[in-house]
């Protein structure tokens, strides 16, 4: 198509998408209005959990000296409210267009209100009159558990009423490529409105789900005839000189620009753009630095798991032995962090030989990659396959985490049979320790394509937190029980 046919659709276009004149009064009104109700809320939450505390707290004497104002709970509690506050609006709470993950948010709240009691203990000691009491450290526990469960339901509420209300912004891509396609994608299925490309090309239009709307030349005239709010940049590097150009002159309206960059896979969340001269300079660390507070949790978890569940492991253990013959446990090599192989232990859940039938079975293989799984395998026994539905095969796998070969949160270990197979980029899944759970399992186990299982490793090799851990670690319970991807 010649970029003439592309000013008539784009004027064609123009009188479809007449351009607002105005922002929304909800656009205005609802931000504002949300923000304001927030914090009224969260200065009644954090008052009430201090009365509550206060109420129920023992009614033996303290022991420190009686004080009129400080034993207050509702003083107390709106000086630790107003800390909080201030607190949360600085760490982004309250910035409801671009809200905080779940567990940012977890740690906003749980260190404001902390350091908010600190605080108002600190002030109290210049006043010379300390408040601090036995129900105070119980009020901050209480306000921050309030706190994130209203933050939880606010966030998504608010994100419900803006797509009722507020229409979506008017978002343009410049790029009509494979790249600014899936860009195109994601911002529709982010609420955005997608007006059409900018691009100079035709190659990718016949195939393009939204409208080519003119050349990037003419792109200051299409952000203005549409109304253009958001400008998402996804052209290759060799195609941005002409482009920079126009972002440096500006438009002649106000227009958001995002960029989004071809080493988006490689990206971590925790990045910083560092200047050095004159130049700019992203840096991030391809593998985030993993904290000992992480081994620390899996010897604990481990070693009380073992505990509690030797009763299970018992029942299991006599059931494996009654339905077929063999071992109660199976170890296989796999291969760890950097290239080490351990022996991973599991429940044995198929027949003795087992491994020796793999070459007969490799043309029913049901998932793609270096990988072999098929749904009804013959070589399960009747209590492996109930082993294998609810994961319970892998319990002996916290011997591995006590041995220090595994964690309880990371990629699965693949075998050195896998790994010959594995390109470059794939490799990348041996720089962290092995895992129990990961991102994998709970997010559709074998229903998720190998290479989509790689991607998810690498995400979590790179963007590690105590956080992320958490998070896996509850959402692999679930995950479990919807037995979704195990067989």
């Amino acid at each position: 198509m010649a970029l003439s046919e592309a000013k008539v659709r784009s004027a064609d276009h123009a009188l479809a998408l007449p351009v607002p004149m105005a922002m929304p009064q909800a656009a205005r009104v609802l931000p504002a209005l949300s923000v304001v109700i927030a914090m009224a809320v969260d200065a009644v939450l954090v008052v009430g959990s201090f009365t509550f505390a206060y109420a129920i707290r023992p009614s033996a004497p303290e022991t420190l000296p009686a004080v009129p104002i400080p034993d207050s709970p509702v003083v107390t509690g709106s000086i630790v409210a107003a800390l909080a506050i201030a607190l949360l609006a600085a760490r982004g709470m309250y910035d409801v267009e671009h809200p905080l993950t779940w567990p940012s948010r977890l740690y906003g709240i749980v260190s404001s209100v902390s350091i908010a009691l600190v605080g108002s203990v600190v002030l109290g000691l210049f006043l010379g009159e300390p408040f601090s009491r036995s129900w105070s450290a119980a009020g901050s526990a209480v306000a921050a558990g309030a706190l994130a469960i209203w933050h939880t339901g606010f966030g998504r509420s608010y994100a419900s009423l803006s797509r009722a209300l507020i229409p979506g912004r008017r978002a343009l891509v410049v790029g009509a490529n494979a790249h600014g396609q899936l860009a195109a994608r994601d911002l529709e299925a982010a609420g955005y409105q997608v007006v059409g490309y900018a691009d100079n090309g035709t190659d990718l239009f016949d195939h393009a789900d939204h409208p080519l709307l003119g050349p990037i030349a003419r792109l200051d005239e299409v952000v203005k005839d549409f109304g253009v709010e958001e400008l998402v940049i996804a052209l290759p590097f060799d195609r941005r000189a002409q482009l920079s150009r126009i972002l440096t002159r500006g438009f002649g309206r106000y227009v958001r620009v995002k960029y989004a960059p071809d080493l988006s896979d490689l990206l971590p969340r925790r990045f910083s753009i560092r200047s050095i001269g004159a130049s700019q300079y992203i840096e991030f660390a391809p593998v985030a630095q993993v904290s000992w507070v992480k081994r620390c949790v899996d010897m604990t978890i481990a070693g009380l798991g073992l505990l509690v569940l030797a009763p299970l492991f018992a029942l299991l253990a006599v059931g494996i032995r009654l339905d077929s013959p063999g071992p109660t446990f199976y170890g296989q090599v796999r291969i760890g962090k950097d290239g080490r192989p351990f022996r991973m232990l599991k429940f044995r859940s198929m027949a003795q030989g087992a491994d020796a039938l793999i070459a007969q079975l490799l043309p029913r293989n049901e998932v793609s990659g270096p990988m072999f799984k098929i749904r009804r395998d013959p070589r399960v026994t009747r209590v492996g396959r109930f082993l294998r539905r609810y994961s319970l095969d892998e319990l002996p796998q916290l011997v591995n985490v006590l041995r220090g070969d595994m964690s309880l949160v990371g990629p699965r270990p693949p075998t050195a049979g896998e790994i010959a197979e594995y390109e470059d980029w794939q490799l990348g899944r041996l720089r962290a320790v092995p895992g129990i759970t990961g991102l994998w399992q709970v997010s559709g186990r074998t229903e998720v394509p190998f290479h989509d299982m790689v991607r998810l490793d690498l995400h979590y090799i790179r963007n590690w937190s105590f956080g992320l851990d958490v998070e896996i670690l509850l959402r692999t319970i679930p995950a479990v029980l919807s037995t979704k991807g195990a067989y």
